[in-house]
């Protein structure tokens, strides 16, 4: 099968040669804001591994750039890209209703739209191609300099430390500013789309515990993530939610998102196991490998038994409608191991 046949097999609930898998990361920090190394690394990277879903690494800040927003260039490869923020795009409440949307065809979305377009004419129809997407209330986060103080990092800026508290204290504003957000998002999605895109690695928001009270959820986020994939889904045959980090909460509400299949840290410590989200949705599932411990060792047999086992687990908890990978992004230094997960999904072939 092909890995756009095998994937679609499985969204389907029919047969397939052996359950499809995925992994992705690192960011290809020096790389990702010139499209053609971009696009040639991203290229090298899925044609080494032979992934059955390419999620494309783009550089975590780029929703950002073409609103003014100033990044720091990373001092190596292994930089954290959504803590390079120097001047976040929104500094004061009035930037929020002074938005507007950018042209997705231009600046750094525009660079985003050519890439995506290179890989699906490159790859055609054998393998879906997901770029990746920020939800409006983490592209806000964003917009107002999303992450803590550091070293190398002068944050946190604007409202950053509790934005939904200070959305709920000034909620005219925060709607205004979230309705262009997520307008933008979706003209986003739609040029995507156009290109060829299969659908879309989406990062949600509101999932972790203490990052939102039960009413913000509802009331500030969840409606205009609805909104964004309901816009959507009917062009797209394949978008994956990513519900990142680890105690997540509101896991029965997130599975409810317009989406065709839910991806987690199900192998971390307080969170939900893919057993415990199967009795919640029948969607297709994406886990069971823990990307920091699965791959470590110094000996090949045993990586591979604990890939076999891990591998076996979670088609037992997910059963048919199951992909495997990862939670979140693997480390640089781990990659090279992805042969031996490769050898295990094959010996899995009828």
């Amino acid at each position: 099968m092909t890995h756009t046949e095998r994937v679609k097999a499985v969204l389907h609930n029919k047969p397939v040669d052996r359950p499809p898998f995925i992994a992705w990361g690192p960011h290809l920090n020096l790389e990702d804001r010139h499209t053609g190394d971009f696009t040639k690394a991203v290229i090298a990277y899925e044609n080494q591994h032979d992934f059955d879903i390419l999620k494309v690494m783009q550089n975590g800040l780029y929703a950002t750039e073409d609103y003014g927003q100033v990044i720091e260039d990373p001092k190596n490869s292994d930089d954290a890209c959504f803590r390079l923020t120097k001047r976040p795009a929104f500094t004061k409440l009035e930037d929020w209703m002074n938005v507007e949307t950018k042209d997705v065809h231009k600046g750094a979305f525009g660079r985003e739209v050519q890439t995506i377009k290179t890989l699906c004419d490159y790859y055609g129809d054998d393998l879906p191609i997901l770029p990746t997407i920020f939800g409006p209330s983490r592209m806000l986060q964003q917009l107002c300099g999303l992450g803590p103080k550091t070293d190398l990092y002068p944050g946190p800026f604007f409202c950053t430390e509790d934005i939904l508290g200070y959305a709920e204290d000034h909620q005219k504003e925060y709607h205004h500013v979230m309705e262009i957000l997520s307008q933008q998002v979706i003209d986003l999605m739609n040029a995507y789309i156009d290109v060829g895109a299969a659908g879309f690695f989406y990062c949600t928001n509101g999932e972790r515990k203490g990052f939102c009270t039960d009413w913000q959820y509802e009331n500030l986020v969840r409606p205009y993530e609805e909104a964004v994939l309901k816009a959507v889904y009917d062009k797209t045959w394949f978008t994956m939610l990513h519900v990142c980090g680890f105690e997540i909460v509101r896991m029965e509400r997130m599975v409810t998102l317009p989406v065709h299949a839910i991806n987690w840290e199900d192998q971390a410590p307080n969170n939900p196991s893919i057993s415990e989200v199967r009795k919640m949705t029948d969607k297709v599932l994406m886990g069971g490998i823990d990307r920091n411990s699965d791959f470590y060792g110094p000996k090949r047999e045993s990586v591979k038994a604990v890939l076999k086992e891990k591998v076996s687990e979670a088609i037992k908890q997910g059963g048919s409608r199951l992909i495997l990978s990862c939670g979140c992004e693997c480390n640089r230094e781990v990659t090279h191991r992805f042969v031996v997960w490769h050898e295990v999904m094959d010996e899995l072939k009828k």
